[in-house]
């Protein structure tokens, strides 16, 4: 079906014909978001992400704007956004392996801003931070999560996370380089 024609059935407000817009993308969003929630989220957290998509969609159907792109990406998207947001408040109760925050993230959002060699550079050197710091980078970088919900989180002091955050930050930077310079990556 082209996006003309699901943009008519978007717009006409007959539920009966958003369905059609439902079976063109249900096999293409259940990928999407069981991917962000493998292993963490259960059937039924992926089939509401994913209905929460689509009300997202019918509630608003002046959000997507053709001229930024498909009705595909668009509603694609927004299901890996509400994935997104399920996997951080399912890994707040749960601790957080660095290979599950990788690979849920790492293809979606990471791919675009840094090459493979360089993801997999990244991979090592935040797989070689000592604890605490290597939760309290992932919590920070691929969670979103605050360094004050960090420190109630793993209970330290705010200022330690922030300061853990920095030499992370620089101890990462450095492994990168050496890797670079050495020709390793």
């Amino acid at each position: 079906m082209t996006d003309d024609k699901l943009m008519q059935i978007l717009h006409s407000g007959n539920k009966e014909d958003f369905f059609f817009i439902m079976e063109e993308y249900n096999k293409l969003l259940w990928v999407v978001v069981s991917g962000i929630l493998n292993g963490v989220g259960t059937n039924e957290d992926i089939e509401e992400c994913i209905s929460d998509a689509y009300v997202n969609l019918w509630k608003n159907p002046t959000a997507y704007d053709p001229q930024k792109g498909s009705l595909k990406t668009f509603i694609t998207t927004i299901a890996k956004h509400k994935a997104l947001d399920r996997y951080r408040q399912l890994a707040k109760t749960k601790h957080i392996e660095i290979n599950e925050a990788i690979s849920a993230t790492a293809d979606d959002l990471l791919e675009p801003l840094i090459n493979r060699d360089l993801y997999g550079n990244l991979h090592e050197a935040i797989h070689d931070l000592k604890e605490p710091d290597k939760e309290i980078v992932i919590r920070r970088y691929f969670f979103n999560e605050m360094p004050a919900r960090i420190a109630s989180k793993i209970s330290i002091p705010v200022k330690e996370v922030k300061n853990r955050l920095y030499q992370s930050k620089l101890r990462l930077k450095k492994a990168l380089e050496v890797k670079e310079t050495t020709g390793n990556g």
